[in-house]
């Protein structure tokens, strides 16, 4: 743990230097914390940060954020932001900005026992993740019996009633925009016979589609020159994460989707992965993959209790919102798909 009087600081305002920028990737590898998903993803550009050292030349973090009235939000999201940063950071701008009442971290791990300020905290989401092996028979070893009995037999199914069964990767540049959106709308469609709305809209599409020249990874199974199944990934350091991934309705039987997410983490151990984050949404297939949850949360630091105080309105809000979403989703899942349709 550091100490708060041994640490130094930096601010960058309205834009940041190259080497800043850089760092940024290095320290957190998270696709949530470069400067081109803040301005592909947020519309945000000469961005502000506070560089936090601990007296050493390579910082320890680099808190991107925006100011809007009198919050400032962090832009750093799925990262850990320790309780002495967080302490820091607050200490830090409420002196530089004396009319900020509000310091706000959005979908980050933190396990805090104590603020010097007024502060809370809630669950807003969750990151769950595989732990890879150095090696792939590593890894298959530790599923499930019936998980790997499954596969083997999906992938050889596949293999034996189509000649031309393929699986690629596309990283950057060479990822293609047309096999992005033919995933996309497959997600879609997958989405449509669940009765939920798909979240990727055609802007968000073209934003991943975007992203994905810099940082994407896209895997894709292919039968007959059709591609069925497909996962659109980011790859930042040795970290890996899952955007989307979906299958060919008409090819439900041989379990494509799963197909390509076990042979999608194949590749990731073969190319050095450490981690590949399947993010939020506690479908069930995540955790057969070894997938681990960890929370994320919202923190809101305020300057004073008056400020904590004037703020219950918008965070009843947002946690009417959040409810009122998740009932929906439950709802859809759990009633209407499974007895209405019957």
């Amino acid at each position: 743990m550091a100490s708060l009087d041994r640490l130094q600081h930096i601010f960058y305002e309205n834009g940041l230097p190259p080497v800043v920028e850089i760092n940024l990737e290095k320290i957190y590898q998270s696709p949530f914390c470069v400067t081109k998903y803040f301005e592909i993803f947020r519309n945000v550009r000469n961005l502000s940060a506070l560089n936090i050292s601990g007296g050493v030349t390579d910082p320890q973090h680099v808190l991107a954020y925006i100011i809007s009235g009198k919050e400032i939000t962090v832009l750093n999201e799925l990262v850990e932001v320790e309780q002495e940063y967080l302490q820091y950071f607050a200490d830090t701008v409420f002196k530089r900005y004396p009319a900020i009442t509000t310091v706000n971290f959005n979908c980050i791990k933190s396990n805090i026992l104590n603020l010097q300020y007024p502060w809370r905290r809630w669950r807003t989401s969750q990151d769950i993740a595989i732990k890879l092996s150095q090696h792939f028979e590593a890894y298959h070893a530790q599923l499930g019996k019936q998980t790997q009995k499954h596969i083997r037999y999906y992938i050889n199914r596949l293999q034996r009633e189509f000649n031309d069964f393929t699986f690629n990767v596309a990283a950057t540049h060479e990822t293609d925009p047309v096999i992005i959106s033919r995933i996309i709308e497959m997600n879609r469609l997958r989405m449509k016979a669940k009765n939920i709305n798909s979240g990727f809209d055609n802007a968000f599409e073209a934003r991943i589609i975007e992203f994905c020249r810099q940082y994407g990874l896209v895997s894709t199974i292919s039968i007959n020159g059709k591609i069925v199944a497909g996962a659109i990934c980011y790859e930042v350091g040795d970290q890996a994460y899952l955007e989307a991934i979906s299958h060919d309705p008409d090819f439900n039987k041989y379990n494509a989707g799963q197909v390509c997410l076990y042979l999608t983490v194949k590749h990731m151990i073969e190319s050095g992965k450490d981690t590949f984050h399947m993010l939020w949404g506690e479908n069930e297939y995540k955790y057969r993959f070894l997938g681990v949850k960890q929370e994320l949360y919202f923190i809101s630091i305020y300057r004073s209790y008056s400020s904590k105080l004037l703020s219950i309105p918008r965070v009843a809000k947002h946690v009417c919102s959040y409810i009122f979403k998740q009932l929906d989703y439950l709802t859809k899942k759990y009633i209407f798909n499974r007895f209405w349709k019957r």
